[in-house]
């Protein structure tokens, strides 16, 4: 996009038009395991009192039957959402009688693989891909993985917005074309700044030792393509942000041929294509049918496109029977969700208010930001960083990789990208008393200098005072909330 970082604020501190950095569609996904009292993955099934799980809007099933998802309807504010969220959250306790909802994103007391249940769907043409889709997924990277959770932010800017930044920036060109544009934009820089959100608001340390397994698997690959990174990647139980995010939570193929970099709508589309078109000897080895009982959807890279995994979503509202790929061809990006996001056990509905205000002028700072295409050594660098931030962020003097070139402490790199968040943020409460985004920045600031701040230390060192363990401490929350 034709614009930087001093240009987007001058232009947004005349007039007023300030205003519409706060103003959106907002809304919340979060998914939680049903656990019974000792801390164990339910095996019931979906409850009754909770409505179809296949056509209610707000409460469904993910991966397994054992996993709900709560769905915030797309509302004018924050406050709106986090209300919602809590209503909806409220509603489904009560019908998961004499069972509790897990707290953290790694996963409860796990059976063996064979009696984690994968959810249940009609006897229809889309319910059975639904199935076995799933089935695939289990195929592919075992089901422990899939019963990682998490929360999913989705935003998009209001139409004022939208308009103004048409109008000052499009140079006469296509409308919808600009705006696929500006968020695509807006990705890019996600993808190279998402390490300080992993570091700031990761919340997933450690895990229960029945998810083990997953860790010593991904280990014996590290060490087979990367014997020098073991020894530094063991450290995980020390200094992890989050492991949800790392290689050792959710991830999908990887395929260098086929990475998707952003930069425009049509590349993202070619490249997904390609992915769901193109045969992975990995998994076609493991058959499409056996017993007569389809397996998996394909012996592709990728089943779908749901399985394309990424820190970040481009989106469009879908009509029936239309994928997502087909709406953001026919209409254009619609709005973004943010994938990375933790459940936090040390807040109520696992992120606050304030988590939600700072995201949202973190936001604004991907936008403002000049987005040049990214090319095959900065987004290696990206997911690098990424990495770092979720595998070693508390470990002091941990160093990032600048994508000009060198090395920097998160601290000072941090540094940095606050100095611009404090200026979005006192634009963004220019016509305020409340100053609700400026108070956000100072708190998620606090914790640049004060690792003891994070919720990844904070929940790592309750555990370690109390001598508890992850499963104790997961109940005594789930009794909480």
């Amino acid at each position: 996009m034709q614009w930087d970082f001093s240009k987007m604020i001058k232009k947004f501190s005349s007039d007023n038009k300030s205003d519409m950095l706060t103003r959106g569609r907002f809304g919340i996904e979060r998914e939680s395991q049903r656990v019974n009292p000792l801390g164990e993955l339910a095996l019931t099934p979906h409850p009754l009192e909770l409505g179809d799980k296949f056509n209610n809007p707000r409460i469904t099933t993910d991966f397994s039957e054992s996993q709900i998802e709560i769905i915030t309807p797309a509302l004018e504010s924050v406050k709106e959402v986090y209300k919602s969220l809590g209503n909806i959250s409220n509603e489904v306790k009560k019908g998961i009688k004499g069972e509790l909802l897990w707290p953290l994103s790694m996963p409860p007391k796990l059976p063996e693989e064979k009696y984690i249940p994968i959810a249940k769907f009609p006897d229809t043409e889309e319910g059975k891909e639904k199935q076995i889709y799933r089935n695939g997924l289990a195929l592919r990277y075992g089901k422990k993985m899939q019963m990682i959770s998490g929360i999913h932010y989705n935003f998009s800017f209001c139409r004022d917005m939208i308009d103004f930044l048409y109008e000052e920036f499009s140079k006469g060109k296509n409308k919808r074309k600009f705006i696929d544009e500006m968020y695509f934009a807006l990705t890019r820089n996600f993808l190279r700044y998402r390490w300080l959100i992993i570091y700031l608001l990761g919340a997933s340390p450690l895990c229960d030792s029945t998810y083990y397994s997953v860790i010593c698997n991904e280990l014996k690959e590290v060490e087979k393509c990367c014997p020098k990174c073991c020894g530094i990647i063991k450290e995980f139980n020390k200094y992890a942000a989050s492991l949800r995010v790392s290689r050792f939570g959710y991830s999908s193929s990887k395929d260098e041929k086929h990475t998707i970099y952003f930069n425009s709508l049509e590349e993202y589309s070619v490249k997904l294509r390609e992915m769901m078109a193109t045969e992975s000897e990995k998994y076609s080895k493991l058959g499409i049918y056996k017993d007569g009982v389809q397996i998996q959807l394909n012996g592709n890279l990728i089943q779908s496109e749901s399985e394309f995994y990424s820190p970040i979503r481009l989106k469009r509202n879908t009509s029936e029977s239309e994928t997502q790929l087909e709406a953001l061809m026919k209409r254009g990006v619609e709005y973004i969700e943010i994938r990375i996001l933790d459940i936090d056990p040390l807040k109520k509905l696992g992120i606050s208010v304030e988590e939600m205000n700072f995201i949202q002028v973190f936001i604004i700072f991907c936008l403002f930001e000049n987005s040049e295409f990214i090319d095959k050594k900065e987004f290696e660098k990206a997911n690098t960083n990424h990495q770092l931030a979720a595998l070693m962020g508390r470990k002091e003097n941990i160093l990032l990789h600048k994508y000009e070139g060198g090395k920097i402490s998160i601290k000072n790199w941090g540094e940095e990208i606050f100095s611009k968040l404090k200026i979005i943020a006192e634009l963004m409460d220019k016509n305020s008393t409340e100053k609700k985004y400026v108070k956000s920045v100072e708190i998620e600031y606090k914790k640049l200098g004060d690792v003891s701040l994070l919720p990844s230390q904070k929940i790592y060192s309750e555990m370690m005072n109390r001598k508890e363990s992850y499963l104790d401490f997961g109940i005594r929350y789930a009794d909480n909330m």
